[in-house]
């Protein structure tokens, strides 16, 4: 699927790290990148360092100020699934700040295209590495479940982090009211891209409602300024299917809520339930399966792929565009570069907050998190350090980060006008995050090519190879097999 973990740039394995730090290859998936220690001490960086411990460890003896004793020096492992370029380059800019700060702490870390068969591997066999970089909470939830990972109450101040992190985030890595993973990076799928050039030749405004949003459907779709109001194309190869479970995910969280959102997800609340089914029928049906809203039509939308679809907004309002809206997440912006690298964010394409339908204003999306299992002191030390908004700075100036320090993040660090204005939307504009529900699932029933899975049965839907009833009863069906 296209989310945080499987977006454009990642994915292929690098032999040699273009900083020029040594690489060794393991086997045929992993990599161990050692950073070399940094010996030069700045009196800036001795200031930092002091100021760090102060703030993130307390008086250092661990006995009461809710955070336990760190280290200076030592060795920490860290395993995670960052193969591509950027997503590495991106990670090596959190380990050179941390060396910066600690440079007798030397980080050996290892990317694995295979990341979930290795780290449970790994744990199962009793040699887990200290940290586990989780591309979503799923994994972490299992390890919690084993009794492996590491409660975090103790190393980070969590009272701190929640205050400075997007409302609602730790909610997913919080077990038995105990913290077990810090937020690392985010991105967000909330979004409806548009042209501001279309909304001035139509007279449109930002919807900030849902129902809003369906007048501006009807106004676009009455008006001759586009031909139709929504571009949507789900075909993603072995994977099409997943834009339909966003969209489904997106409206879940915005009528049952966040809670029952988890329940949904866990396979707890069924899909055929009133609550699940009803808001697909009331929310999304409406859109998806009328011809006057989507461009090409509803039999387009299977045969459309997902990547090129966006480009239906682009243009000027007298040249016949294809569409007006587009829903889709942060990394679309790489597509519309490639397909239109003239175009200009702000001038020929922006995007604003998918409204709420009831209260609340939540954010779907995906991101990484931090969780440790060992007790080693340098490793506290280096959750201190990924519990502050300060280790991505440097991921933030490279671009294709977010970060979950939101609230108090200096945005002006990001590289371009969409970053700072998807962090504003963060900080703002939500008071709940959830990560996406398909890649949250059991992989079988979420994201995988077989009959039933929530990918299948949904292209299937909108294929009009069966209704919507019988699709939903597949995937619960399913759900509940592999459930035993």
């Amino acid at each position: 699927p296209v989310n945080l973990a499987a977006s454009p740039g990642q994915g292929e394995e690098q032999a040699s790290d273009r900083c020029g730090r040594s690489v060794e290859r393991v086997d045929d998936r992993e990599l161990i990148v050692r950073i070399p220690r940094l010996r030069a001490w700045r009196l800036v960086a001795a200031v930092m360092v002091l100021a760090m411990v102060a703030v993130a460890c307390g008086d250092g003896d661990g006995d009461g100020d809710g955070e336990a004793t760190g280290a200076d020096s030592g060795e920490v492992t860290v395993l995670h699934a960052f193969t591509g370029d950027e997503d590495v380059a991106g990670l090596n800019s959190i380990i050179e700040a941390f060396n910066e700060e600690f440079p007798d702490i030397e980080i050996l870390q290892e990317g694995s295209n295979d990341f979930e068969s290795l780290a449970r591997t790994r744990v199962g066999a009793g040699n887990a590495p200290d940290v586990i970089l989780h591309p979503q909470p799923g994994l972490l939830e299992d390890f919690f479940n084993q009794g492996v990972v590491t409660p975090l109450d103790e190393v980070v101040d969590v009272d701190r982090v929640a205050e400075e992190t997007v409302g609602g985030l730790l909610d997913l890595a919080t077990f038995d009211d105990s913290l077990y993973a810090v937020p690392m990076r985010l991105s967000l799928k909330s979004l409806v891209w548009y042209n501001p050039q279309t909304f001035e030749a139509g007279g449109y405004e930002i919807p900030e409602t849902w129902d809003e949003l369906m007048e501006l459907t009807e106004a676009m779709a009455a008006d001759d300024i586009v031909n139709a109001p929504w571009c949507i194309g789900i075909e993603s190869g072995d994977a099409t299917g997943w834009v339909a479970t966003d969209w489904i995910e997106d409206i879940l969280l915005r009528t049952i809520g966040p809670e029952e959102y988890d329940r949904w997800v866990a396979g707890e609340l069924a899909f055929s339930s009133p609550e699940v089914q009803g808001a697909i029928e009331e929310y999304m049906v409406p859109i998806w399966t009328n011809d006057d809203y989507v461009f090409g039509g509803q039999e387009q939308i299977a045969r459309e792929a997902f990547g090129t679809s966006v480009t239906g907004i682009l243009g000027a309002p007298d040249s016949g565009l294809e569409c007006g809206l587009h829903r889709q997440a942060t990394f679309i912006e790489s597509f519309i570069a490639e397909n239109a690298p003239d175009a200009e964010f702000g001038t020929d394409y922006d995007f604003f907050y998918l409204p709420p339908i009831e209260d609340g204003r939540p954010a779907l999306g995906a991101g990484d998190f931090a969780a440790l299992y060992s007790d080693n002191p340098a490793a506290n030390t280096f959750i201190q350090f990924l519990a502050t908004p300060e280790a991505g700075e440097g991921w933030a100036a490279l671009g294709g980060y977010l970060s979950p320090f939101a609230p108090v993040f200096d945005a002006s660090i990001y590289p371009s006008d969409s970053a700072r204005r998807a962090s504003d939307i963060l900080a703002e504009e939500t008071d709940s995050f959830r990560f996406d529900g398909s890649d949250t699932m059991p992989g079988d029933v979420g994201s995988s090519s077989q009959s039933g899975s929530f990918w299948i049965e949904m292209t299937d839907w909108i294929q009009g190879n069966q209704d919507l009833d019988t699709a939903l009863a597949d995937i619960d069906a399913l759900y509940e097999e592999i459930s035993g």
